[in-house]
């Protein structure tokens, strides 16, 4: 069995036409709820074998707190270019070769991309337990058959929101 974590980063100071949207950081809310995400993974689940990141400021802002639980984590950890604002496509193509290496991935990046991607993998009986991935959002999806990307196999084993923390 092969397990996708897909964690989208938690709420970021508003985007304004004035700023740069790349170092957008963390509110003081997004950094509470990233700790709690993290809390969360420590108690419920075991550690991811890779992490793929995008480099955006809020994405490693929503990713410090797990390594600060877990920093014997920080070696498999991949900040990647390709995943900030990736489209589900760029992101299955990416988990291709992450899955090809480990049986734990854990992503975390921005919507659109990502809420397509959950919805690309859940299995369709579990589509109606996912409507959308809110800043925070963690999904986990387990694949018993393994990994493979344009397939819809996954089996929704969790979804965390902020209200569930």
């Amino acid at each position: 069995m092969q397990q996708l974590l897909i964690l989208r980063h938690a709420k970021a100071v508003p985007w304004s036409p004035a700023a740069e949207d790349f170092p957008r950081k963390l509110t003081r809310a997004g950094r509470e709820h990233a700790q709690n995400v993290a809390a969360w993974l420590e108690e419920s689940l075991e550690p991811p074998e890779t992490i793929l990141c995008s480099p955006a400021q809020r994405t490693r802002e929503t990713l410090t707190p797990i390594l600060a639980l877990r920093p014997q984590l920080e070696p498999i950890v991949h900040f990647v270019p390709q995943l900030y604002h990736a489209t589900s496509s760029t992101i299955e193509t990416l988990l291709d070769s992450a899955f090809a290496e480990a049986d734990r991935v854990l992503i975390v990046g921005h919507n659109p991309g990502f809420e397509s991607l959950a919805r690309s993998v859940i299995h369709p009986r579990h589509q109606q337990e996912f409507a959308r991935l809110p800043t925070g959002t963690l999904v986990v999806v387990d694949f018993p058959e393994g990994w493979s990307s344009g397939h819809h196999r996954g089996t929704l084993r969790q979804i965390i929101r902020g209200k569930d923390l």
